[in-house]
């Protein structure tokens, strides 16, 4: 393996939870009303364009045209208030000996914020992507086969590790190996046999279990 891949929300910042949350409450402004963990079940790792579209068919409303910067506003206001790194990611990550990337269904300047928040721009340095460079975001692998062509790396030479189902099936679509991580606030009872039914190869649900588990898949490949 060459190089190791990040997710981003969820993996380095604790803020699918905190995402969730909003749209919860700001659906309801449509006349929609999904439960929060019916809403992590479903939705959590895409792109909020892809949410509300896929609502708007489903049930009929109308969206405005500044929906995606309402809701990105939302979201941010949110997020200053109650955002949190998650416990351990920096002391992990510093253990993996490999060159470090980002990948993200969010815009490239949050990640490059999320990197900021949690002090790791020396980790990724400017090795920061997001779906916003491709035709369709995850679950779709575009973003992915997108930095390993950028790397000139085949996708058995990559490891990735992703916190949603959306990320997971994206990243094993290309091709590569997946280490699921089930330690943010939004993860659920049932989220592990979901990861492993998607084809990650293990999941860990603490920072600290993350640099044995790449190590023994570079052992296994």
């Amino acid at each position: 393996m060459k190089l190791f891949i990040s997710d981003c929300d969820g993996v380095l910042i604790d803020s699918e939870i905190l995402a969730a949350q909003m749209m919860v409450e700001h659906l309801q402004t449509f006349g929609v009303h999904i439960g929060l963990n019916d809403y992590l079940r479903t939705w959590s790792g895409m792109t909020f364009s892809s949410i509300m579209n896929a609502l708007a068919n489903q049930h009929g409303f109308e969206l405005p045209p500044d929906f995606v910067e309402v809701i990105t506003q939302k979201h941010e206001a949110y997020a200053a208030a109650h955002l949190q790194p998650i416990a351990g990611v920096k002391e992990a990550y510093a253990q993996i000996a490999l060159p470090k990337a980002v990948v993200s269904n969010s815009w490239l300047w949050q990640v490059k914020h999320a990197v900021e928040f949690v002090q790791m721009q020396e980790v990724f340095g400017d090795r920061m992507f997001s779906s916003e460079m491709v035709a369709r975001p995850k679950p779709a692998p575009d973003i992915y086969l997108h930095v390993a062509a950028h790397f000139g790396l085949k996708p058995h030479e990559i490891v990735v590790v992703e916190d949603s189902k959306s990320g997971a099936k994206a990243a094993v679509d290309a091709g590569m190996h997946v280490v699921g991580f089930a330690g943010a606030s939004h993860i659920l009872d049932d989220h592990t046999d979901q990861l492993y039914k998607i084809g990650v190869k293990t999941v860990v649900s603490s920072m600290a279990d993350l640099p044995k588990a790449v190590e023994d898949l570079r052992a296994q490949v």
